[in-house]
């Protein structure tokens, strides 16, 4: 150990002088190395795509941002996007302040794609490593949606879903289910449906659709819908009308039966066959259960006791039957020309009914009581009440009708309301009624309203617009009605009664029906949360009062006029006959009241009077010659129509009827805001050649 320590010393000393003389000898030297190198790959740039899934021919915006290593943007860099398969708009400048530029790339064929970059500012690639995938998808099929077996008529309406803003549709039919015979086509719409038009009976045709982007990418054909044509309605002939062998108008067997056949066809699908009967007002109604189709013929067996009779007793010298038939389409034929005479029978006194003698040992009794009782009067006595009787019941109706001036503006607002109404006619939805505060008789807006059937389902809901009004289209049937508004509470206990002067058919929550021919109109009031109880008392009074002051109103007219009669009856002078005159200015203000509240129609007959169903009336406007309203005639033949001013002409557009009359002229002027149009109109049916 000692003798390797010693070596180590002895080296060192002599390599020390050796290392100090080159430390001092030599001169100091530097080299210069340079490196030359090229960065392919930037790690540190970044690319985006907006959106990144598009529909073919849709454009995705590519946004390329070139960074340094401390995330700083580099402007005045030269990018451009890399992606073989994609149509591309190249950046058209150098990056911004920011380090961004922008081009686009879209493709027509559906897929996934790979979007790059590179720089090449320097003449040489640097391919920016942060790529994205670009997802292209084909443009939304459109649904048709379903087509019934038959359709009406000769056109044909396409509805189908709508993909959004910025689709067109173009729609083809064909009579080929593979279309290869295109016999029509839309044209490029934004309207989800389309008419076909000058479509031939009986004939199937098929549709398809297809819808475009706003970029001009297509989508594949929808799946195919297709329906047959059918503008014949059924067809009904009789093929026989049993008689009623000995029966008369006054001899007859309830048991005996009539039996009636008729051949009832339709051109593709019969669907149903009524048989109904046709009462004295030309009304008609199902009067026997008894028949039914086989084949062709529909067999019908008539019981002379499901007849209509006179007086409960008699049959009638003839009856009308109606055959109704429907096909499949919903096209709809009724023969009404089927007669059962009657063979007249020998003419007995009927039977005089029990409620006539009812009715006259009632008015013997009146006389009877009278007698006793007015009849004890002393005469002057007598005329006093009666005279003081009549005066008063003339000066309440001076008075009602003085009252009514004063509450013009509440019929007014009846008026409105009576229009809303009658404007039912249009659209399907009809105005079904008015809400309205019940203190101030203002309309209630905003005021959500539902209507219930009997099961308690919810079939119709509605909102009050500005004017209180609300509208619904119920079939017909049972329901009742919820109203509900804030600060209001439903139903009224301040109006009573079905009248809130001058509002009528106050509705209280209460169930009521809806038939074909009836038209409601109901006044909903609602009462205020907030209001004061002294003004809410007072409401309740005035409304008691109003309802017992038309009560006793007629209570007064029907005892006066009673006086008044027994008075004049006694002693027929001219005091007595002035007394009865009073009279007539109450009874005509009664009766206008009666008659007022009625709806008024026009009606349109045949020349024998009768009325004629289904009967297209119209408006033709005089300055643009253009058809502006069209009504159809109920089963009573009445039609109206609420016409604003301007000049018209009063028209019949079946082809089959031709105009015999017009009450007053078939040229109308409405010179006003608006006015109803029910002149009466009398046509008669064109014979086929």
């Amino acid at each position: 150990m000692k003798i390797k320590t010693a070596l180590v010393t002895i080296l060192a000393l002599i390599l020390l002088p050796i290392s100090l003389v080159l430390a001092i000898d030599l001169p100091e030297q530097t080299q210069v190395v340079t490196v030359s190198g090229r960065i392919t790959v930037d790690i540190y740039s970044t690319l985006s795509l907006n959106p990144v899934t598009v529909e073919i021919y849709q454009p995705s915006t590519v946004t390329i941002r070139v960074l340094s290593p401390q995330g700083e943007g580099i402007p005045g860099r030269t990018v451009i996007i890399i992606s073989p398969e994609l149509v591309i708009t190249q950046p058209i400048n150098g990056t911004d302040g920011g380090g961004r530029t922008t081009g686009t790339v879209y493709s027509m064929v559906p897929g996934t794609y790979t979007v790059c970059a590179k720089d090449i500012t320097f003449g040489y690639d640097i391919n920016i490593a942060n790529c994205k995938t670009l997802y292209i998808v084909p443009v939304p099929v459109p649904t048709l949606l379903p087509e019934p077996y038959y359709t009406k008529g000769t056109t044909n309406t396409l509805l189908w879903n709508n993909l959004g803003t910025g689709y067109e549709y173009y729609v083809e039919v064909s009579e080929d289910p593979n279309f290869g015979t295109v016999i029509g086509g839309s044209g490029w719409s934004s309207n989800p449906s389309h008419q076909f038009t000058s479509l031939e009976n009986e004939k199937m045709y098929f549709y398809r659709v297809k819808a475009r982007n706003s970029y001009g990418g297509v989508s594949d054909w929808s799946s195919s819908v297709y329906s047959v044509q059918d503008a014949q309605p059924p067809v009904v002939e009789i093929v026989e009308i049993g008689g009623v062998g000995e029966n008369t108008t006054t001899a007859w067997n309830p048991d005996d039966t009539v039996g009636m056949i008729f051949k009832v066809t339709d051109n593709l699908q019969l669907e149903d066959v009524t048989f109904l009967c046709v009462d004295s007002e030309g009304n008609t109604y199902s009067c026997v259960d008894d028949y039914e189709m086989e084949g062709d013929l529909l067999i019908v067996s008539l019981e002379l006791r499901d007849l209509e009779r006179i007086s409960g007793t008699y049959l009638r010298q003839s009856y009308n039957f109606c055959v109704e038939a429907v096909d499949a389409a919903g096209n709809v034929t009724r023969n009404c020309n089927i007669t059962l005479p009657i063979p007249m029978g020998e003419q007995e006194e009927p039977e005089r009914p029990p409620i006539v003698d009812r009715i006259e040992k009632t008015i013997d009794d009146i006389n009877e009581a009278l007698d006793d009782t007015i009849g004890q009067l002393d005469p002057d006595s007598l005329e006093t009440i009666t005279t003081a009787t009549s005066v008063v019941t003339v000066s309440t109706a001076l008075l009602i009708t003085i009252g009514t001036l004063l509450n013009l503006p509440y019929f007014l607002l009846q008026f409105i309301f009576n229009l809303l109404s009658w404007l039912g006619f249009r659209g399907g939805s009809k105005p079904l009624g008015y809400v309205y505060d019940s203190l101030t008789k203002d309309p209630i807006s905003q005021a959500v309203v539902r209507v219930y059937n009997t099961q308690g389902r919810m079939v119709w809901s509605d909102v009050t617009n500005g004017k209180g009004y609300f509208s619904a289209r119920l079939d017909p049937g049972k329901y009742k009605i919820e109203v509900r508004a804030g600060e209001y509470t439903f139903p009224s206990t301040i109006v009573f009664g079905k009248e809130d002067f001058p509002l009528t058919n106050v509705y209280h929550g209460e169930e009521f029906e809806i038939s074909d021919d009836t038209t409601l109109n109901f006044s909903i009031p609602l009462d205020p949360v907030e209001a004061s109880k002294l003004r809410v008392w007072r409401e309740i009074i005035w409304g008691r009062f109003k309802t017992l002051f038309n009560i006793l109103n007629i209570l007064l007219f029907v005892i006066g006029l009673v006086f008044a009669i027994y008075l004049y009856s006694k002693n027929p002078y001219w005091l007595t006959r002035l007394v009865l005159i009073l009279y007539i200015p109450s009874f005509g203000f009664i009766v206008r009241n009666i008659f007022d509240k009625r709806e008024r129609f026009g009606v349109v007959t045949d020349i024998e009077g009768n009325p004629v169903e289904g009967v297209s009336v119209s408006l033709r406007e005089a300055e643009f010659d253009k058809v502006v309203i069209k009504r159809v005639t109920d089963s009573r033949g009445r039609y109206r129509i609420l016409a604003n001013k301007g000049r018209y002409y009063l028209e019949i557009l079946e082809p089959s009827y031709k105009i015999e009359q017009i009450e007053g002229d078939s040229e109308i002027l409405v010179e006003k805001d608006e006015r109803w149009i029910i002149n009466d109109i009398i046509v008669s049916r064109l014979k086929k050649e």
